[in-house]
């Protein structure tokens, strides 16, 4: 896909089609980062830190996390407190 640089105060823009921002789940305002690849001359776009939609989680699911933490809350926190 093609997409023409465009200037924008003094900023150099790239814009996202539709069909991308939508298959991805991007809003106005989401973060995203940069990655330049010199060797293969190319820049690589990623979002960053995307909040999951919560009516998306499997409830069952999400209960049985919630009971396994509930369950294991001591030793989760002994693990966390474990030094590398």
């Amino acid at each position: 896909m093609i997409q023409r640089i465009i200037k924008i105060r003094e900023d150099l823009v790239v814009t996202l089609p539709e069909n991308i921002v939508e298959s991805l789940q991007l809003t106005e305002g989401d973060e995203v980062s940069l990655t330049v690849d010199p060797g293969q001359n190319r820049i690589l776009i990623q979002p960053v830190g995307h909040s999951l939609d919560l009516e998306d989680i499997d409830q069952e699911f999400t209960a049985q996390v919630s009971e396994f933490i509930k369950d294991y809350k001591p030793a989760l926190e002994e693990l966390s407190n474990l030094e590398e």
